[in-house]
């Protein structure tokens, strides 16, 4: 283990033949002073064979600056080497993007293993934390560098998790060559652990393709803004907000004064002979006093004693107390701006609860009364005022969630996401661009929102002689269902070019002259959009594991026609009972199951629980009569609900998973099709089941037809994909 200061030392130059050698294998980190990676600074970096570590100090924090050690060339002569072998990070986009930036280095095609994805295709729970994946699987020695390191970051002033840069630098090498040993080990301990099929999955094909070749570069590209745009939307949406709020309190004025207004004061504003108070009583009442250097009334006992007589002087001399009205005159003078706090749970509580004595429809775990989504729906039946509060709350979350944040984490006019393909346990990418609402349609919502909302998808642009070629799945779950549950019945569905929810309806609830062809005058979506509606919580529901308790709730019927809907829907479509058979027996004895495109879901504990108690793990009834009263109960009820959940997440991962795979692969397929014919674009989101890609003006025709191709022709199905490609300017003109 060696921290490196000096180019001369020894050490410098046994790196230098070491990678020159014959280990290919290298773990890599780096050490920086922030987490920005296009103009943050990189203060070292280490690296690991496994055995031997370095850590190459380029430069530390003292005296309130930074010190050159390692000059930048001497660093490049290393990070150069590094190109030639192959690396293994732990978050590696942040090593490889800040790598870029700072040295100009480009090791991207040298990743071999991102030790995250790796764990994640093993053990897709959290945590995915170096540090915290290391003393899972090693223990709790592996916390200790970082701790010393925390003392030494705190001694020099910085806070620890934050200022590393702060930190003793030969800490902060041992720090990060000790990362870059556990990196290394972590990484082989799950690819070891990895079969065949598994390792292909892996390596060849999607997580590292897809790391590589499509998050990386998306991260690192970016997205051009409308920046003049966002930065007028958020003047417009201000005003409006404030025009909204400004009825909203005018209607909730009158409802305040009894009960609010007066715990609010006292609350907020307390009488007191000192403070705030005092000092506002002064100036209602106009006393002359003198004034203190800072500009407040003095109350000395000299000065109070030059006052003439008045209630007010007897009040800060403490000889009697002010009349209630005079006491809320002087409060009222204190308010800034509104009292009610429209967007405070607690404020609506006082109002909704105990001034207007309204009922509330769900509590909280202690037992308090809820103010939720379904709760303000209810009360905007109600209260005209609670209508515009819905409306304000959206505006409010369109302002702060969507606009200033593009405003805030722009850079040099662009939005540079972020992906994460470890965030779910499908496979499926987590994003702050999964956030992006879709648009609205003219019946859904208020104008007001209607117009900021689809207004956001517009700020993404793609800038001057680009277009985007944006792409979206036709219903790629159902699709995908049908295709995993091998039932003829919902094939065909898709084979004749009916409608997937309508034919369902129609086969499960045996209904006559209606028609799940969306060309016909008698179609169901158009004659009865309820009974469509109620097949699409359903018809992926049940196979997921949805039982007649919980679909007699979703869809409002008893729980007797819950069951026989299930029992006729399984009916309809008796293949699909086989596969959800099949499914449930794998859990049961293996503890895992696999998407078709190779993803393992791991569900150890099933196994266990299913040999330890049997079938009445299933039997809610039986297992109260065989435990109840017993301190067993308890974890057997807490045992079948975690069964139950197993099986069911069985069948749901094998659709989630290869509808994320198929998605995947796509994206991996266009960015090479992209960089084989020398096309200066990339794809630069995957929102769910949409992609867009941004390719040059002049060639927009061509890859509008490539992308099409390639997203419904890369992965497969027994049923032919749709995914219609469209060329736009932004993200709203597309899907």
């Amino acid at each position: 283990m060696s921290v490196i200061t000096d180019a001369n030392h020894k050490e410098y130059h046994r790196a230098i033949k070491m990678l020159n050698g014959e280990t290919k294998e290298w773990a890599y980190d780096v050490e920086t002073d922030g987490l920005d990676v296009r103009n943050g600074n990189i203060i070292g970096f280490g690296i690991s064979n496994g055995l031997k570590g370095f850590y190459f100090c380029h430069q530390y924090y003292e005296d309130g600056k930074f010190h050159e050690v390692l000059s930048k060339e001497e660093c490049l002569v290393i990070l150069r080497l590094l190109k030639n072998r192959k690396l293994i990070m732990w978050n590696g986009s942040f090593d490889i993007r800040f790598t870029y930036h700072y040295f100009g280095v480009d090791l991207l095609d040298s990743l071999y293993i991102e030790g995250m994805l790796s764990k994640h295709c093993i053990d897709e729970m959290q945590p995915f934390g170096l540090k915290e994946v290391g003393v899972q699987i090693y223990g709790d020695q592996e916390k200790k560098p970082q701790l010393d390191l925390n003392e030494s970051i705190k001694a020099m002033g910085g806070k620890p998790g934050k200022d590393l840069y702060k930190g003793d630098k030969d800490l902060i090498g041992k720090y990060c060559i000790q990362d870059c040993h556990l990196t290394f080990r972590i990484a082989f301990h799950y690819v070891t652990k990895m079969d065949k099929q598994l390792e292909n999955f892996f390596f060849r094909d999607e997580v590292m393709p897809l790391y590589k070749e499509v998050t990386i570069p998306m991260e690192m590209l970016g997205i051009p803004l409308d920046i003049k745009g966002l930065e007028q939307q958020k003047i417009d949406i201000t005003t409006d907000i404030n025009k909204l709020e400004k009825e909203i309190q005018s209607q909730i004025s009158p409802l305040i004064k009894d009960v609010f207004e007066p715990w609010y004061l006292k609350k907020t504003y307390q009488p007191k002979r000192t403070g705030p108070f005092a000092q506002a009583l002064c100036k209602y009442a106009n006393l002359s006093l003198p004034r203190t250097g800072s500009g407040a009334y003095s109350l000395t006992r000299k000065a109070l004693e030059s006052l003439e007589d008045s209630i007010y002087k007897d009040f800060l001399q403490e000889k009697s107390w002010l009349p209630d009205n005079v006491v809320r005159e002087i409060q009222l003078t204190m308010v800034k701006g509104y009292m009610f706090n429209l967007q405070s749970n607690h404020h609506l509580k006082k109002l909704f609860f105990e001034t207007l004595n309204e009922t509330s429809v769900s509590k909280t775990p202690t037992g308090q009364p809820q103010v939720n989504d379904e709760f303000m729906e209810l009360m905007a039946e109600k209260h005209e005022w609670a209508k515009l509060l819905i409306e304000y709350n959206k505006l409010t979350k369109i302002k702060g969630t969507y606009i200033e944040r593009l405003l805030d984490k722009a850079d040099n006019g662009r939005f540079y996401p972020s992906f994460k393909q470890h965030g779910t346990i499908s496979g499926r990418y987590s994003s702050d661009l999964q956030q992006v609402p879709r648009p609205l349609e003219d019946s859904q919502s208020t104008p007001l929102v209607r117009k900021y909302n689809n207004q956001l998808r517009k700020n993404f642009i793609a800038g001057e002689n680009y277009v985007f070629i944006d792409s979206d799945y036709e219903s790629l779950e159902p699709h995908v269902f049908a295709h995993v549950s091998g039932d003829t019945g919902l094939k065909n569905i898709f084979h004749s070019g009916r409608d997937f929810y309508s034919t369902i309806a129609i086969a499960t609830e045996k209904l006559n002259g209606v028609s799940a062809v969306k060309s016909d005058k008698n179609y169901l979506g158009r004659v009865n959009k309820q009974l469509r509606q109620k097949a699409k919580d359903y018809s992926l529901g049940i196979p997921y594991g949805l039982g007649d308790y919980g679909l007699s709730k979703l869809i409002h019927v008893t729980q007797s026609e819950a069951k026989e809907l299930i029992k006729s829907y399984l009916k309809a479509y008796p293949q699909l009972s086989s596969w959800m058979e099949r499914t449930n027996e794998r859990v049961k004895t293996i503890g895992n199951v696999k998407s078709e495109a190779g993803r393992v879901r791991h569900m150890p504990k099933a196994p266990v629980i299913w040999n330890t108690n049997g079938p009445i793990i299933l039997n809610s009834l039986k297992l109260w009569e065989k435990w109840n009263g017993s301190k067993k109960y308890a974890d057997k009820k807490e045992e079948a609900r975690l069964f139950k959940k197993a099986l069911n997440n069985g069948k749901n991962f094998q659709i989630q998973s290869l509808a994320a795979s198929i998605t995947n692969r796509a994206c991996i397929a266009i960015a090479r099709e992209l960089k084989r014919k020398g096309v200066k674009g990339h794809v630069c989101a995957q929102i769910h089941d949409q992609i867009i890609v941004r390719v040059p003006q002049d060639e927009a025709e061509t890859w509008r037809k490539s992308v099409q191709f390639l997203m419904e022709n890369t992965y497969k199905l027994s049923i032919p994909l749709k995914a219609p490609a469209e060329i736009a300017l932004d993200f709203y003109e597309g899907h």
